[in-house]
C-alpha cells in the first residue's frame, strides 16, 4: 500500500477504522534531522496499550475506566524514496538494502525486491506514457514551466520526425554571457545504441574549471545538421559569437563552423590531431632512430617563429615516405601550429579536452539502455556536479585569503580581484618580473624587457619589445601574454614599474577572471532577464518586502492617529496589485505560453511524434566461423581430420571464404563506428596551465 504523504495514511486510517468500528489515535512520528520531513509514522487503534501507572491513582475519588486494553491493530508507515535513489544513479538492489537496513530487516519492509522494481519500471512507463519523443518535448515543457528561459529547439526531417535536438538551460544561458569567449565543441560521445552523436559545448569559468554552453542530440554529423545546430546555438544565446571556436578534425563541421561563425577564430584540438598523428606517422625514423611523433609535436607546440616551423616541417618530411596525411595537415597549420596561433585569444585552451573530461563523466553515469528521459535526467545531473564544483571553488576562495609573496600595491589589489588560480598565475607574473633585465631603446618609453631565474647566477630568457605610455598606462608587450590569457605579462610589469605605475591600470582587468564577474543582469534572446532559479528569486523579494513593511508597522503601531491612513493606503494598494496581478500570468503560465513557442507539436499531439532513429546492425557476440568451419559443421572429429587430408585442393576455397568473412566483418564494424567516434582513453579536466608562463 503506498501513500503520497502521512495525511493521506491517517485519512485512509479514519475511513477504514469507521468501515470496521473502532476509534483510533496517533501514536509517534520520527522526523529528519536535516530537513525535518517525516521518516515514519505510526496509527493505532484507541485501546492500544495500558494506561500508565499513576502513585496518586489511590486518592481519586471517581476514577475513570479503563479503556485500553493492549490493541495490537495498528498501520505504520515507513517514507522511502524509491524515486529519489533510482534519479541519483543507485540500483534498485543496493536501495532496497539500504531500506532494509534503516527498518532493521526485511521483515518490516513491507515489500520486496521484486516489488522495488516492478515499482520503477511502472514509473519508467509513466515517464514514456507520450512515447520517446513526445515524452522528451513533455520534459522540455516542464522545464520551460518551471523556469521560461530554458532554451530548447528541434529539426525535423521530410518525414516530420524529429533529427535533432538542442537545448540549453538558464544556467547555462547565463554561463555563456560570461564566459563564452573561448568555446570547445565535441560529438565523441555516443549515447545509446543507435550511437546517436551526443554533443557538448563547453568552456572556462573564473576559476578555469569546466563551464557547460549547450548539448545538442544528433541524428548525423553531416554539414546541414551542424549547420542547424550552430544558427541554433547563436539564437539562443542573443546571437553573441565566441571569439575562438575548438572542434576535431570533422569536415563538415569545420565547414560548418566557417559559416555560422563568421567572427571567430576556428581551432582543431590538439589531442586528436597527435592521435592521428600516432596512426599515420612511424614512430621511429629507420636509419637514425629519432622520433618523428616527437619532431611533429615540437613543431606543434614549441616553435613560436614561423620561418623555424617551415624549416623543422620541411626536415619533417623526409622522414616519412607516405606523406599523404602529413600534406592534409600542414595545410591547416594556421589552426593547430604554435607559431600562428600566438597571437590568437585562447586563454590557454589548446584543444577540446575539457570535452572529453565532461563525456568520462558521461560515461560513469549512462548506460545504452537509458530511455531518453533518464538520458537527460542523468546528463543534467552531471551538469549540476559540475556547478557544484564552482560553488566549492567560490567557498573556497571567501573562506581563505591568497598568499601575497610581497605587500605591494599592485599585489595587494590583485589579490582581492583575481580568483586564486588567476592572482597565482598574475603573482607568478610578478615574481619575475623583479628579476627582469631591460634595455632602453630610440624613442619614448621603448625597451627591450628579458626575465630570468636566479641561480648562481642569472640566466635571462629571450628578450621582448615592450612599448610604454604612460600617460595611458598601457605598455604593449610583444610577447603578446595578455592577448592570449588575458592576464599581463611580466615584460610589461617591469616597464610599469619603470613609469612609476604602482596599480594595475582598469585596461587590464580582464572581468571574466575576477570575483565579480557574473555581477549584472543577463538578458536572453526575447530582452527578458535570465532568472537562474526563480523560486529563490520570489523568496528573496518577500524577505525585501517583509522587512519594509513589518518596519513600516513597527512604526504606525505607537501612532494611532496614523493607523486610519495606514489602512486605507493598505486597502487601495491591495486592490491596485490585485488589478495588475490579474493581467501578469505567472511563472508557470508565462512557461506554459512559451512551451507553445519552442516545440513544433501542439499538446494534442504528443503522442504523435516520433524521433528519428538509424538502423544499425549489431555485431553478434559469437565468434564468426570460418567457411572450412561451416563446411564441416556436425561431423565427428576424426571423420573432419580425415575429410580435410583427402581435400587439400579446397585450401584456395577455404581462404577465400575466410578473407570474405573478415571483409564482411570490417565493413559492419565501419558501418557502425562511422556515425560517432567513442572516445579512447580518460582525459585530464586539467588542461597544463602553467605550460604558458
Amino acid at each position: 500500500m503506498k501513500f503520497t504523504n502521512p495525511e493521506e495514511g491517517w485519512k485512509f486510517w479514519l475511513a477504514y477504522s469507521g468501515q470496521s468500528g473502532f476509534e483510533v489515535r496517533k501514536q509517534y512520528a520520527n522526523k529528519s534531522k536535516i530537513d525535518g520531513n517525516v521518516t515514519s509514522r505510526r496509527f493505532v487503534c484507541a485501546k492500544e496499550g495500558h494506561r500508565g501507572k499513576d502513585k496518586r491513582s489511590d486518592q481519586v475519588k471517581c476514577p475513570r475506566a479503563e479503556t485500553r486494553t493492549d490493541c495490537e491493530v495498528r498501520i505504520e508507515l515507513q517514507a522511502f524514496e524509491i524515486e529519489t535513489a533510482d534519479d541519483s544513479g543507485i540500483g534498485p538492489k543496493a536501495s532496497h538494502e539500504l531500506a532494509c537496513h534503516r527498518v532493521g530487516g526485511p521483515l518490516n519492509l513491507g515489500y520486496t525486491l521484486r516489488d522495488h522494481k516492478n515499482y520503477l519500471r511502472g514509473k519508467r512507463q509513466r515517464e514514456m506514457s507520450y512515447g520517446e519523443a513526445g515524452s522528451m518535448l513533455q520534459y522540455f515543457r516542464d522545464k520551460i514551466a518551471a523556469n521560461p528561459s530554458f532554451q530548447y529547439a528541434t529539426q525535423m526531417d521530410i518525414e516530420e520526425k524529429i533529427a535533432n535536438i538542442f537545448w540549453a538551460d538558464a544556467k547555462i544561458i547565463a554561463d555563456y554571457t560570461h564566459f563564452g569567449d573561448v568555446v570547445s565543441f565535441d560529438t565523441t560521445f555516443g549515447t545509446n545504441r543507435e550511437s546517436q552523436p551526443f554533443g557538448v559545448s563547453v568552456g572556462f569559468n573564473q576559476f578555469r574549471e569546466t563551464v557547460v554552453f549547450c548539448a545538442v542530440l544528433m541524428y548525423d554529423e553531416t554539414f546541414e545538421s551542424f549547420r542547424w545546430l550552430f544558427e541554433t546555438f547563436l539564437q539562443a544565446h542573443n546571437g553573441k559569437q565566441p571569439k575562438t571556436f575548438y572542434t576535431d578534425q570533422d569536415f563538415a563541421m569545420g565547414k560548418a563552423v566557417e559559416l555560422v561563425f563568421h567572427e571567430s577564430w576556428h581551432g582543431l584540438c590538439t589531442f586528436h590531431i597527435m592521435q592521428n598523428a600516432i596512426k599515420h606517422l612511424p614512430k621511429q625514423e629507420k636509419d637514425e632512430g629519432s622520433n618523428v611523433l616527437a619532431d611533429f609535436r615540437a613543431c606543434m607546440f614549441e616553435y613560436v617563429d614561423q620561418e623555424k616551423f617551415e624549416r623543422e616541417f620541411a626536415i619533417l618530411r623526409t622522414k616519412v615516405q607516405k606523406q599523404t596525411w602529413l600534406d592534409s595537415i600542414y595545410s591547416l597549420k594556421e589552426k593547430w601550429a604554435e607559431c600562428y596561433i600566438k597571437d590568437v585569444y585562447t586563454l590557454g585552451m589548446r584543444s577540446t579536452q575539457l570535452s572529453e573530461s565532461l563525456n568520462n563523466d558521461l560515461k560513469i553515469h549512462f548506460k545504452s539502455d537509458f530511455n531518453i528521459i533518464r538520458f537527460l535526467k542523468h546528463f543534467e545531473k552531471v551538469v549540476e556536479g559540475k556547478r557544484n564544483n564552482e560553488l566549492n571553488s567560490e567557498f573556497e576562495s571567501r573562506k581563505k585569503l591568497s598568499r601575497v609573496i610581497v605587500k605591494v600595491p599592485m599585489l595587494l589589489q590583485a589579490s582581492k580581484m583575481y580568483t586564486p588560480i588567476i592572482f597565482e598565475a598574475f603573482q607568478g607574473q610578478y615574481a619575475r618580473s623583479m628579476t627582469a633585465c631591460t634595455r632602453v631603446l630610440d624613442g619614448n618609453y621603448e625597451y627591450l624587457v628579458a626575465t630570468g631565474s636566479l641561480g648562481e647566477e642569472l640566466v635571462l630568457d629571450e628578450e621582448y619589445r615592450v612599448i610604454g605610455n604612460p600617460l595611458d598606462q598601457t605598455a604593449t608587450c610583444s610577447c603578446n601574454l595578455f592577448n592570449r590569457i588575458g592576464i599581463i605579462c611580466a615584460h610589461a610589469l617591469k616597464v610599469f614599474d619603470l613609469m612609476n605605475i604602482k596599480s594595475l591600470p582598469t585596461q587590464y582587468k580582464l572581468k571574466r577572471w575576477t570575483r565579480q564577474v557574473r555581477s549584472g543582469i543577463v538578458l536572453d534572446r526575447n530582452g527578458k532577464n535570465v532568472i537562474k532559479n526563480p523560486k529563490l528569486d520570489a523568496m528573496l523579494r518577500y524577505r525585501y518586502f517583509s522587512h519594509k513593511l513589518l518596519n513600516l508597522a513597527h512604526r504606525v503601531a505607537y501612532f494611532p492617529e496614523c493607523t486610519s491612513l495606514m489602512d486605507n493606503a493598505i486597502d487601495l494598494l491591495s486592490q491596485q496589485l490585485e488589478d495588475k496581478i490579474s493581467l501578469c500570468p505567472s511563472i508557470s503560465n508565462a512557461g506554459e505560453s512559451a512551451a507553445h513557442v519552442n516545440v513544433a507539436a501542439q499538446n494534442d499531439t504528443l503522442s504523435d511524434a516520433q524521433l528519428k532513429k538509424k538502423e544499425v546492425r549489431t555485431r553478434s557476440s559469437k565468434r564468426q566461423k570460418l567457411g572450412w568451419e561451416e563446411k564441416y559443421k556436425g561431423r565427428k572429429k576424426g571423420q573432419r581430420k580425415t575429410l580435410v587430408s583427402v581435400q587439400i585442393p579446397m585450401a584456395q576455397d577455404i581462404g577465400k571464404e575466410a578473407s570474405s568473412d573478415k571483409h564482411r566483418d570490417s565493413e559492419e564494424y565501419w558501418t557502425i563506428s562511422s556515425f560517432t567516434q567513442l572516445l579512447n582513453g580518460a582525459s585530464s579536466d586539467d588542461l597544463k596551465f602553467e605550460r604558458f608562463f
